[in-house]
């Protein structure tokens, strides 16, 4: 009986015939086919899944926008403006604050009582102990100074010419270069060099016994 029950309910299935069973059951089967007009209607198919043009799942790639990646050009970073020290002064390189100060404070103790300015006996403390040149140096250097051949130097005179000049800040041999050069020229001559040997001359302590044959000091 169950089986012609079954067989008849396959047979109106394919039929489209609406499917109303009277009774219950306590079978599995009969529970099942109770419950299938509550889920599709009377004369239709179940539904099919949509599927796309191409038959399989549709997925969906999120397109990346070239913006949103960022230019290929921003990757390299922009050079770094480095800024580059000045290495070149006409007038040689300005001296450091700390050695222009502990200059200024020697000169102010060498001209401390002299207002007019020291004279050329006088200058020779300052060619040694600020200056650091030798004491024979001395009297090209005042020369140098004194353009207006007063026959002294004063303090602020000396600090134009030293300190403003950038004389304290150079080397020892352009120093002397600086002494000995005429104004006007570039370069030494043998007459530049008179002045400092006639002052080794007359004070070196080894020479004192040709200052009695003036005839010698020439040719030495």
């Amino acid at each position: 009986m169950l089986q012609v029950q079954v067989k008849s309910l396959l047979n109106n299935a394919k039929a489209g015939v609406p499917l109303n069973v009277s009774g219950t059951s306590s079978s599995p089967l009969t529970a099942s086919s109770n419950s299938l007009p509550s889920i599709f209607p009377a004369g239709s198919a179940p539904p099919l899944s949509p599927r796309s043009s191409t038959g399989s799942p549709r997925i969906v790639k999120q397109r990346v926008s070239p913006s949103t990646l960022g230019s290929p050009l921003k990757l390299v970073s922009e050079p770094v403006k480095e800024l580059i020290p000045q290495f070149y002064f006409q007038n040689g390189r300005p001296p450091a604050n700390e050695l222009k100060e502990r200059c200024l404070f020697r000169i102010n103790q060498f001209f401390y009582g002299h207002m007019d300015g020291l004279q050329v006996h006088e200058f020779k403390p300052v060619t040694k102990e600020i200056c650091k040149l030798p004491s024979f140096f001395s009297a090209a250097l005042f020369k140098k100074i004194d353009v207006d051949r007063t026959g002294f130097v004063s303090r602020n005179t000396f600090v134009d010419y030293w300190i403003n000049a950038h004389m304290l800040a150079k080397d020892t041999a352009t120093q002397i270069f600086t002494i000995l050069k005429q104004p006007d020229l570039k370069y030494l001559t043998q007459d530049d060099f008179k002045p400092v040997l006639q002052e080794l001359l007359a004070t070196h302590p080894g020479l004192e016994f040709l200052q009695s044959t003036p005839e010698f000091q020439e040719r030495y």
